[in-house]
């Protein structure tokens, strides 16, 4: 039964578990260069789920991961991404990640978008030109993750 309870646990998706897109969480998970401390959450987009993850970046900043679902751009893709908090709008400049999909904006430790961030109930991504996905992330448990995921950049 145990063995059972194992199997069906490593079929299911991750990390698109619905306990993880109703709040953000931070823990250690691994990553090409060993362990690293990751705060995530996932927005449901149908079968699949968009995610977003943050982690240290270069020194004094953050590295924030968009992986949308179903988005395949062609090599080199380069944008900008808007992020919708309330009634605050921040445009940054984004890179596709080919080896794990992901739109990569790097943003800095003390800045106005990350307070904001930390401080509102929702958070939307969007693409002007229409070609990245669109999502919507609670940022329920987004302050708590986010000060745990800052403590270890520091340490770095």
């Amino acid at each position: 039964m145990n063995r059972m309870i194992a199997l069906l646990l490593i079929a299911l998706p991750f990390p698109a578990l619905a306990s993880q897109c109703d709040h953000w969480t931070a823990s250690m998970q691994e990553d090409e260069g060993g362990p690293v401390m990751m705060a995530n959450i996932c927005a449901p987009a149908g079968k699949n789920s968009h995610e977003l993850s943050m982690n240290c970046g270069e020194k004094g900043k953050l590295s924030i991961r968009y992986l949308p679902a179903n988005f395949l751009p062609a090599e080199g893709f380069k944008t900008d991404i808007q992020f919708s908090l309330g009634q605050e709008m921040f445009t940054r400049p984004a890179q596709y990640e080919e080896m794990d999909g992901a739109m990569v904006v790097d943003i800095d430790i003390g800045s106005p978008f990350l307070s904001v961030l930390q401080s509102q109930k929702q958070m939307t991504l969007s693409h002007t030109g229409g070609k990245v996905p669109s999502a919507t992330f609670t940022l329920k448990g987004s302050k708590a993750a986010l000060a745990k995921l800052i403590a270890t950049c520091s340490e770095q």
